[in-house]
């Protein structure tokens, strides 16, 4: 709503420009001169205009009705034209007498005039609120698709974390018998690297510098699993360190590449995950020399399904997720992203 003086002060202002007009209206179509019409035009315009508002006021309402037209326009009418008269210098017996039908023209031109004016300023102050609602009913809407896309992600996000963790923790129940000293060690950086990535979880967005950060705690527990099996390197260009992305969006592709590809080959493979920037878009690969994309999980895996429905809740089709078999063997998993810093 508009604030009420600030609504006033510009109708008052509209009504001095509405009665100059009517001034030169009169000054056209009668013998009276410009100045007296102006003293009477004023005088009885903002008369009417007062008393129509403060009986809109006394109502509660914000927008002038006819009922505060039948009281504003004699009222406002009369006290206008008396001090019109005043101020020219007159009395009200000398204006009859010297101008017998100037108290009907005047009572005419005001009721014209005031109708006119009642109807536009009715029609604007509904207007506006119209204007409002629209405004109000937009807003509660677009608060709505916010909240309803914040909960989408939470519930994304959420499937995440528990995926995570039941992985992580196969991981060092097969080494309780073989290594206990290093299913000792991975449960230590477990639980440092769980204390950190559970914390992020939470948040809307991260910097790439923390989700990779994380991705080598990740890495250096698969590493005591898989031994030489496995080797891998983080390549990242200083450039998109600060790029802001979705908490743990990356981890599926890790997760999926090792687990698909580099796991179940006798030899393992290396891994390797790469960020660059091109121009407003940031581009994350993670690429294996595993088993090949007919054994990667189709895309169909649960982790990936889960990095489809981020990318779209958070970005639509501004960014892009795909699959490529490499010449060479192995699969490559690329993101394409707004670079947000």
């Amino acid at each position: 709503m508009t604030p009420l003086l600030p609504a006033l002060a510009r109708e008052t202002l509209l009504v001095g420009i509405y009665n100059t007009a009517i001034a030169l209206f009169l000054t056209a179509i009668t013998e009276h001169d410009l100045a007296t019409n102006l003293i009477y035009s004023h005088a009885i315009g903002l008369s009417m205009y007062g008393f129509v508002r403060t009986s809109c006021l006394l109502r509660g309402a914000r927008k002038p009705e006819w009922q505060d037209g039948l009281v504003g326009i004699p009222f406002g009418a009369a006290l206008g034209f008396t001090i019109g008269t005043w101020s020219n210098g007159l009395s009200l017996t000398e204006l009859l007498v010297m101008y017998p039908n100037s108290l009907l023209v005047s009572a005419a031109t005001a009721l014209f005039f005031g109708i006119i004016a009642i109807a536009y300023f009715g029609s604007r102050a509904r207007l506006e609120a119209a204007e409002a609602e629209t405004r109000a009913a937009r807003l509660a809407r677009s608060e709505q698709e916010a909240a309803a896309t914040h909960a989408e992600l939470a519930r994304l996000q959420a499937q995440i974390e528990p995926h995570f963790l039941f992985n992580t923790l196969s991981n060092v129940v097969g080494l309780i018998d073989t290594d206990p000293a290093a299913a000792r060690r991975m449960l230590l950086d477990l639980t440092a690297l769980l204390r950190t990535s559970l914390a992020r979880s939470r948040r809307s967005d991260v910097a790439l510098a923390e989700e990779l950060e994380l991705l080598r705690a990740y890495l250096g527990i698969m590493a005591i699993r898989m031994g030489e099996r496995l080797s891998w390197q983080i390549d990242a260009a200083a450039d998109v360190l600060a790029a802001r992305l979705p908490p743990l969006l990356v981890q599926p592709l890790v997760e999926n590449a090792i687990r698909h590809g580099l796991e179940p080959k006798p030899e393992g493979g290396r891994l390797t995950i790469r960020c660059r920037r091109a121009g407003d878009t940031m581009r994350i690969e993670v690429e294996d020399s595993g088993r090949g994309i007919d054994t990667a999980g189709g895309g169909a895996g649960v982790g990936l399904a889960n990095v489809r429905e981020r990318l779209a809740a958070c970005y639509g089709d501004k960014a892009a997720f795909v699959l490529e078999a490499n010449a060479a063997g192995g699969v490559t998993a690329r993101l394409e992203l707004p670079c947000a810093c």
